[in-house]
């Protein structure tokens, strides 16, 4: 490169370095097997930090194109092989917001709904008329990425929680910020949000 003029490559920038964080095991904390879904490493690594199993999902690609459909059958196939937790992470939306790409956040999440959470639901459902296995659904972001700023905010998040056994009733007309707000319901330490989901707590 030098000898054509141009900037000599004689450095390297090592980006994210770090020491791994100590989280408390999943296993231990609550007594529970479970596995994190993503193609993002940084959440992958946060999984493995906390006792999950890394499941690789072909297609997975943070992106629009990711594969939806692939993420739900993997979390399913978990779940059958005797996992008791399953996360799935699903960048798409929160890239769209960065590129402030308002259908492609819209079609995101409807994809969302449709290939990851209804088989999945369903899937659940089956098992709990035919087992009698209660179950409980948790689905939230974790954080906002609004379009008109293009970059995380700390605001408050929404987030959906079911329970088969009835042990969550707050009613409300759709799932978003402003239902949220109408609601009530609110954590100051979101942390607390999932041990919360996994004991059955009020909230």
């Amino acid at each position: 490169r030098a000898s054509r003029g141009l900037n000599a490559a004689n450095s390297i920038w090592i980006w994210g370095q770090g020491k791994r964080p100590e989280l408390p095991n999943l296993s231990e904390s609550f007594g529970i097997k479970g596995s994190v879904i993503s193609a993002v490493d940084l959440i992958q690594g946060i999984g493995i930090c906390a006792g999950l199993h890394v499941v690789d999902v072909p297609g997975a690609t943070g992106t629009i194109d990711t594969n939806y459909k692939g993420k739900a059958k993997a979390a399913i196939n978990e779940f059958q092989r005797g996992q008791d937790y399953v996360f799935i992470h699903i960048e798409a939306p929160d890239e769209s917001g960065h590129r402030a790409e308002i259908d492609n956040k819209v079609k995101s999440i409807s994809l969302i709904d449709q290939e990851i959470l209804k088989p999945i639901w369903e899937h659940l459902e089956e098992s709990r008329l035919s087992m009698g296995e209660d179950y409980r659904l948790l689905v939230l972001p974790d954080h906002p990425t609004p379009l008109t700023l293009r970059t995380h905010t700390g605001d408050p998040v929404p987030f959906a929680l079911y329970s088969s056994d009835g042990c969550y009733n707050a009613p409300t007309s759709g799932y978003d910020e402003i239902r949220a707000r109408e609601s009530g319901v609110y954590l100051d330490e979101g942390f607390r949000l999932f041990g919360k989901f996994i004991k059955g707590e009020e909230i």
